[in-house]
C-alpha cells in the first residue's frame, strides 16, 4: 500500500495552507503530493508547538500513488543572547538540551535554518552545562569549541556548515556520554 510521510518544520501562519491543500486533495483529488489523500486508507497528522516553529508530521497511506513532499526553507532568524538564567538542576538541563537539539538537527538535517529561540535556549544551556564540576570536565573546552562554531555558522545562515557543525555536536555528545554518563 503506497504511503506518504511528510515530517517538516513551518511557521504556524503556513498551517492552514496546508491543511487547505489537503482538503482540496481530499475533494479533487489534485494537490501534487497529497493527491493520494482522496483515496486514503489511513491519515495520522501529528502537530507540534516546538520553539515557535509547528513540527508537522502526518502519514498517509492510500491506494494509488503518493510522492514525497519536498521540504520548504524557513528564513532565518537572528541570534540574540537573552541574561543568564538561574542555574537548573543538572538532570533538567539535560532533558531541556536534549529537546532543544532535537528540534535543531532534525530542522539543519532537512535543510532549513532552525528558530533562533531554540538555537538561543541550547547554547545558552550548554554554558551552563559546563559549569557544573564533574560531568565530564576534560571534555568541556572541545565541546564549547564545537558549541562556538555551530553559533558562527547558524549566524552565517550556511546551512552546510550549519549541518557540519551539528554533526561534530553529535559526536561530541557521544564521545562525551560514552566516557562520563
Amino acid at each position: 500500500m503506497p504511503s506518504l510521510k511528510i515530517d517538516t518544520f513551518m511557521p504556524r501562519e503556513d498551517l492552514a495552507d496546508f491543511f487547505r491543500r489537503l482538503a482540496h486533495a481530499l475533494e479533487t483529488g489534485e494537490g501534487g503530493e497529497l493527491a493520494c489523500a482522496r483515496e486514503f486508507k489511513k491519515i495520522k497528522i501529528s502537530l507540534k508547538d516546538e520553539y515557535g516553529q509547528v513540527s508537522l508530521r502526518a502519514r498517509v497511506k492510500s491506494a494509488s500513488e503518493c510522492q514525497a513532499e519536498e521540504p520548504d526553507s524557513l528564513p532565518s532568524e537572528t541570534l540574540h543572547t537573552p541574561p543568564a538564567p538561574a542555574k537548573p538542576k543538572y538532570k533538567f538541563l539535560k532533558k531541556r538540551m536534549g529537546s532543544s537539539f532535537k528540534v535543531l538537527f532534525k530542522m539543519i538535517h532537512q535543510g532549513k535554518m532552525p528558530p533562533a529561540a531554540a538555537v538561543e535556549e541550547f547554547l545558552n544551556d550548554s554554558r551552563i552545562m559546563v559549569s557544573y564540576p564533574g560531568y565530564g570536565d576534560p571534555a568541556y573546552d572541545a565541546y564549547m569549541a564545537a558549541c562556538d562554531e555551530f553559533a558562527a555558522a547558524y549566524e552565517s545562515g550556511d546551512l552546510k556548515r550549519l549541518n557540519m557543525t551539528v554533526d561534530t555536536l553529535v559526536h561530541q555528545k557521544g564521545h562525551c556520554h560514552a566516557k562520563y554518563k
